[in-house]
């Protein structure tokens, strides 16, 4: 028996959480070179946002779908400040809500910077509180492999990973010219050492997790290519990062192309984690 069907069956969530984390990591970084730019550069920045926001809004669209009923969203948000979820769905809202008013905002006739400024002040900040909503939007004390200090670290640091290489994905995109320079490297010094701290605590994980069990099965039956997925995000991730680092260090630029390339390959490898850890769902009780 392995955890293989109940993963599947949580696909929705193992592409939200996949995909939303990094997308808001991506808008902090993106916001931040915004806030710091004028002009043309700024409006360039600016409408380039709207990349990492769409990221975000896919991961959310699919979750939702794990409601079954629309009127369940109603109880979720019923619930904000008493369940994890409830308040993961809430600050996930904000900050679609902020940053989607931002980015029409910046269109505008007569659009003021300083309400740009304090619109995207906000959306920056909304963004971080919904990434460390959904780090901790799984801590059940009922799901014994859940309830670890690894699972919030691990999804912070997947969206380090991820975050970072989709921003110079945008940058390229908007055409930001530091991007060429000290910027770039900085950005793949940060996703690298994200990985590198990833697959440390991957490590750790298994180490303390796989040996947990019910009455029925174990956690490492769960999924028993633990150590396989482990390897294979590392390896897909190291790829991702290596597309961005090879161009920068031969002098040459990053182009469209391989920023994305090298998005979709990171992208891969956090998918293949966050579906392992739904394959370790394994509670107290005989219930699996």
């Amino acid at each position: 028996m392995t955890g293989f069907a109940t993963a599947l069956n949580e696909i929705t969530l193992v592409l939200f959480t996949t995909l939303a984390p990094s997308g808001a990591v991506a808008y902090v970084i993106m916001g931040m070179a915004a806030l710091r730019a004028q002009g043309d550069e700024r409006k360039r920045l600016s409408g380039a946002l709207l990349i990492p926001f769409l990221v975000t809004l896919v991961g959310l669209v699919a979750s939702a779908t794990h409601l079954g009923n629309p009127d369940n969203a109603l109880y979720v948000f019923s619930r904000v400040g008493a369940s994890p979820l409830s308040n993961e769905v809430c600050a996930a809202v904000l900050f679609l809500g902020i940053s989607g008013l931002h980015w029409l905002y910046q269109f505008a006739e007569h659009a003021r910077q300083r309400v740009l400024n304090v619109l995207l002040g906000a959306a920056m900040v909304a963004s971080l509180a919904f990434l460390i909503s959904v780090a901790f939007a799984y801590a059940s004390r009922t799901v014994v492999t859940w309830d670890t200090p690894f699972v919030p670290v691990a999804l912070c640091l997947n969206a380090l990973v991820g975050g970072p290489v989709l921003t110079l994905f945008c940058l390229r995109f908007s055409r930001w010219s530091p991007l060429e320079s000290r910027v770039g490297g900085m950005l793949l010094a940060l996703s690298s050492a994200a990985l590198l701290a990833n697959a440390g605590v991957y490590v750790a994980q298994g180490m303390s997790v796989l040996t947990m069990r019910n009455y029925l099965v174990s956690a490492e039956q769960l999924v028993p290519t633990y150590g396989a997925m482990a390897t294979v995000f590392f390896l897909l991730a190291v790829a991702g990062v290596a597309v961005d680092a090879l161009p920068l260090m031969r002098g040459r630029g990053i182009s469209v192309a391989s920023a994305a390339i090298a998005s979709a390959l990171v992208f891969a490898g956090i998918f293949v984690m966050r579906f392992a850890f739904y394959m370790m769902h394994m509670t107290y009780g005989i219930s699996l």
